[in-house]
């Protein structure tokens, strides 16, 4: 018979249905208990009836489910937690994210990403401020003033480039040369000795133009340097060279052994940190086996094979740059380094490193060995000021010789300025051979004097040099300024002079133009001289205005002792 709640076929000596439950004799009324009613399923359970079962079996399901989770998620903490090298790798992105939100959180701009996008401008410009005369014995005042200009901008969606270069002293411009590229055009112009016209050519129909005055060697040349510009970043796949060197990374890693030794304290500019220790062995072949990767990565770019197609688009003669091409193809610089780096991995074998961790982060890389006869020690130490990136510590001993890194602050803009002093140093049982200084402090909350950076040398307790340099930084995240810096050079303790530096650097390059462009290529010979000739006699008219400026500024003394260099 056919169940009269689910509609599942059940044996007709059955009372109870196997797949419900609910009764299903002949008289159900009277087989029911007194007072109790017949089942009928509940409405919200849907038409096809057998809520019971389905509500049981859903939180059957449910529980099993919820189980599973539970036991999975235990299981990924337990590996988490229990696996050494799972630890080991946990810590070490945990650190490399921290540096990484203190960079960001100082909001720099990122000038890299800036020439990937083909668009960007800068200006610098140097000015001597004033000038020590005691240092030579003789006045140099009159030097104060002199000063350096370059500007550059590239557009390549606008195929617009140009760079200008400018000497000045005061208020009188001494001398400047701008080189432009507009598209298949080619100028080069000099107010000085050229005037407001651009002489130039059309790269694209050089070859052509000059053949047609007789010059057949070069018929065939045809190039926009636009075009060359996008050949070589195409080849040049930044983005699959970083893919490359992260697998080839994540290989190593793959290949190392990790196991947990224990605690250790480490003492991190006097702070005492606990931390535990893991003894982390890299193989010899797997260190070889990541030189071969990475060489195999940075020669993805041959660059012989890159200029000779480049030399051929552009319709150079391949005989006319065959001593070039030769050069190239006998440079192995990606060759020489790996074999260096192998040369190194023989002499050390199996890498074995203590690592020690400490709430998450590394604290501590430490290495000892014998090298070539030679006691080697090396120490990274990471964190133990108030935050993380604050502290940072490296030290590498061989025999008695001695380099280290030392850097505090506060890196993280903890209390609103970004503070760093940094110590480099090469010592040897005696005494410091070398140490270079560094102190820094920049305030974002600040427009104006908000820049400040002492950068100093010496050796043997003897001050080389000295600059301290301060003035105006701002930012964004389209542009970076320096605006003035002020910067006072000492040296061995005397003041040797004071400059001025400006910079400023941008995600934005207009569109520039052209003043009367003149294409040499297609000038007759009459035209050709006339350029020559006027060329020639601005040159002169320059040279004598030079003469006479620097004569009327310079003391004698000054002017005849620079004339003798």
């Amino acid at each position: 018979m056919i169940c009269r709640n689910c509609g599942n076929e059940i044996r007709d000596d059955v009372r109870f249905c196997p797949h419900c439950g609910a009764l299903n004799s002949p008289d159900q009324s009277s087989a029911l208990p007194q007072g109790a009613a017949s089942y009928s399923a509940p409405a919200w359970e849907g038409p096809e009836g057998g809520g019971g079962k389905k509500k049981t079996g859903l939180m059957i399901g449910i529980a099993v489910a919820a189980v599973v989770v539970i036991a999975l998620f235990a299981i990924v903490l337990r590996g988490l937690f229990s696996n050494p090298k799972k630890q080991v790798e946990a810590a070490f992105a945990k650190s490399a994210a921290a540096y990484l939100a203190a960079e960001e959180k100082l909001g720099m701009p990122d000038v890299a990403q800036w020439q990937q996008d083909q668009e960007i401008t800068q200006t610098m410009g140097l000015q001597l401020e004033g000038i020590n005369s005691d240092l030579v014995g003789m006045d140099l005042s009159a030097l104060s003033g002199l000063r350096l200009g370059l500007f550059t901008s590239y557009n390549g969606a606008a195929r617009w480039m140009s760079a200008n270069l400018n000497a000045g002293w005061g208020e009188d411009e001494l001398l400047e040369l701008s080189m432009k590229a507009d598209d298949a055009g080619l100028y080069f112009n000099s107010p000085q000795l050229t005037g407001n016209t651009h002489y130039g050519m059309n790269t694209e129909t050089m070859g052509a133009d000059l053949a047609a005055r007789g010059v057949t060697e070069m018929e065939d040349v045809s190039f926009n340097m636009f075009d060359l510009v996008d050949m070589i970043l195409e080849r040049m796949d930044q983005e699959k060279l970083e893919s490359d060197m992260k697998k080839a990374g994540r290989n190593l890693w793959d290949q190392a052994k990790v196991k947990k030794t224990g605690a250790k304290t480490l003492n991190i500019h006097g702070a005492l940190i606990k931390t535990t220790a893991y003894q982390v062995v890299i193989p010899e072949e797997a260190l070889n086996q990541y030189v071969d990767d990475m060489e195999t990565a940075l020669s993805a770019l041959n660059y012989h094979d890159l200029y000779e197609e480049m030399f051929r688009t552009m319709g150079m003669p391949l005989d006319e740059v065959e001593d070039f091409l030769d050069a190239l193809e006998d440079m192995d610089v990606y060759g020489e380094l790996t074999d260096g780096l192998r040369d190194v991995i023989d002499a050390l074998g199996d890498v074995e490193l203590e690592v020690c961790l400490s709430d998450g982060y590394v604290s501590g890389v430490l290495y000892e060995n014998e090298i070539g006869g030679q006691k080697v020690d090396a120490a990274l130490h990471l964190g133990g000021g108030e935050e993380y990136v604050d502290d940072l510590f490296l030290e590498i001993k061989v025999d008695e010789m001695k380099f280290r890194i030392d850097s505090t602050g506060d890196h993280s803009l903890r209390n609103g300025l970004f503070t760093d002093t940094t110590t480099i140093q090469l010592n040897d049982t005696r005494s410091y051979l070398v140490k270079v200084t560094s102190d820094m402090t920049l305030d974002p909350s600040k427009k104006n004097d908000n820049f400040q950076w002492k950068l100093g040398a010496s050796s043997s307790g003897l001050s080389l040099c000295v600059l301290d340099m301060a003035g105006d930084v701002t930012w964004s995240h389209d542009y970076l300024s320096l605006n003035p810096i002020k910067i006072s050079v000492r040296a061995v303790g005397m003041e040797v002079c004071t400059l001025s530096l400006s910079y400023h650097v941008e995600s934005h390059a207009d569109r520039g133009t052209v003043d009367d462009p003149r294409l040499i290529t297609q000038m007759d010979e009459n035209e050709l001289k006339e350029m020559v000739l006027d060329t020639q006699k601005r040159t002169l008219q320059w040279a004598s205005d030079m003469e006479k400026l620097f004569m009327s500024r310079l003391p004698q003394e000054l002017l005849w002792s620079l004339m003798s260099i």
